[in-house]
């Protein structure tokens, strides 16, 4: 039996040139169908099934690497090749790192295409087929058929109890390469679910007694737990796992392993509000409102009240606010919550580059004037404090350097930015402190003076005060 091919690609021209360099037939392969664009492409592999894709990297809307982590996590069996005229490392990269098989430069080379073909009809010659289990079958295509075998399936195991149809979904959520040992256990069905998820499904009396054996195995390798509600009818199955999957993200939201459960009160109208409340800031121009807004959705988000859809959206809707200030702003969005995972270790790190990214291009901003700061000469005293917040700062030497009056300036950041100079200052030199808790191996003694505190003790003091735990204690939970 032939392999199916699908080759994708933004341009048409592309696409038939790879159509034509190789003799499909003769090396075993067949071009099952064609698509210009990542989301035609991901929804031609539900009904293509294809063995191999051939996609491009740089396309609008969906790109190819997106395609990759996507389709990979849909059809495991699915082999990739990027073929692209980028010559740059980071792209292979990531490409090989999203679970590509080999990475192709254009113009096409028919022998290194043959090649890959071969090492991948070899590869299908010697592995051993192996039947796909009825969950998967039954998720991506919840019909009678699929669901009568999972019924099935689940009677032989125990997993139906006799009052019918109860059962709870668990999903782990490893960390990148580790693997989650496999319940051989009666009355349980387990099957990985993508890159780094893994589901169990038990009887819901079970459920409890699932959860915390699973707990136990939290560590660096099991990063978070999440757990559905409960499952009476096999239509509700697959979105009880949908929401699983994405509560066992919900280490990205607090920076902690944990296990993660439903809100029982839906938290839509506070963030919206805070949303809104971003929106009035950027539009006015206000750094410190805005910081204030930052503030608080970190809070929130460390207490677990929104899920990795809110991170996603927020964002997203805060790059589209800075149109006003970066007519590219825009281009930094994401299309996945999976995209968003991958580029940070938790929500803070992604609030914090997104507070920098605010003030610094309002800051920056000529529309930015004395109208709206409230004074031309603390624009830039604020400017310059941003950029060397880590250097013996004070009161005093701002008022030498911009020729104005120590008290004239303690007003101006009351009334400009909501909070005394010695506040300001602090919250940006243990923000620093943060990032050099979670990203480097340095002492705590060490982290304390680069973030421009000679004292270990006042520094620790500052730390607590403002994140709510000790130094130590923050960079144990980044673990």
């Amino acid at each position: 039996m032939s392999c199916k091919v699908l080759l994708v690609d933004d341009e048409a021209w592309v696409v038939e040139s790879l159509k034509a360099s190789v003799d499909w037939g003769r090396l075993g392969f067949e071009v099952a169908g064609t698509a210009l664009s990542g989301q035609e492409a991901l929804a031609m592999m539900d009904s293509i099934r294809p063995d191999v894709v051939f996609t491009d990297i740089r396309m609008p809307g969906m790109s190819g690497l997106e395609l990759i982590k996507r389709g990979g996590e849909l059809h495991a069996h699915t082999r990739f090749i990027v073929v692209s005229g980028y010559a740059e490392f980071a792209y292979a990269q990531k490409a090989l790192a999203y679970g590509a098989l080999a990475y192709c430069l254009k113009p096409f080379d028919e022998d290194e295409i043959v090649s890959i073909l071969g090492r991948i009809k070899k590869g299908r010659e010697t592995k051993r087929p192996t039947e796909e289990s009825a969950l998967h079958l039954y998720l991506e295509d919840p019909g009678v058929e699929h669901g009568s075998r999972l019924l099935e399936e689940w009677m032989a195991c125990g997993i139906l109890s006799e009052s019918g149809l109860e059962v709870g979904a668990i999903v782990c959520t490893t960390a990148p390469g580790a693997e989650l040992a496999s319940h051989a256990q009666e009355r349980s069905h387990y099957v990985k679910i993508g890159k780094n998820k893994y589901v169990i499904i038990v009887p819901w009396e079970q459920l409890e007694e699932m959860i915390e054996r699973e707990s136990v195995q939290l560590s660096a390798d099991l990063k978070g737990i999440g757990v559905s509600g409960k499952v009476t009818e096999l239509g509700m199955l697959r979105k009880a796992i949908e929401s699983a999957s994405h509560l066992s993200d919900g280490y990205f939201m607090t920076g902690r392993s944990a296990v993660y459960r439903q809100h029982a009160a839906s938290p839509y109208e506070s963030f919206k509000e805070s949303l809104k409340q971003l929106d009035q800031a950027i539009r006015s121009a206000d750094v410190a409102a805005a910081g204030r807004t930052f503030d608080a959705l970190a809070l929130q988000f460390r207490e677990h009240r929104y899920t990795v859809q809110h991170a996603l959206q927020l964002y997203n809707i805060v790059y589209s606010f800075m149109y006003r200030y970066r007519a590219d702003a825009a281009d930094n969005m994401l299309y996945s919550h999976d995209l968003l995972l991958s580029h940070y270790g938790n929500a803070g790190e992604m609030l914090q580059e997104l507070r920098q990214f605010v003030s610094k291009n309002i800051l920056e901003a000529p529309e930015y004037s004395s109208a709206e700061s409230g004074n031309e000469t603390f624009r830039n005293i604020l400017h310059y404090v941003n950029w060397h917040f880590l250097e013996e700062l004070s009161i005093q030497s701002l008022s030498r350097m911009f020729y104005t009056s120590p008290s004239y300036i303690s007003q101006l950041f009351k009334k400009e930015v909501g909070e005394t100079f010695t506040s300001y200052i602090a919250k940006l030199r243990i923000g620093y402190a943060c990032e050099l808790l979670a990203d480097t191996e340095l002492m705590v003694g060490e982290i304390a003076e680069k973030a421009g505190y000679a004292d270990y003790f006042y520094f620790t003091k500052i730390f607590k005060k403002i994140i709510g735990k000790t130094p130590s204690q923050f960079r144990m939970e980044m673990l």
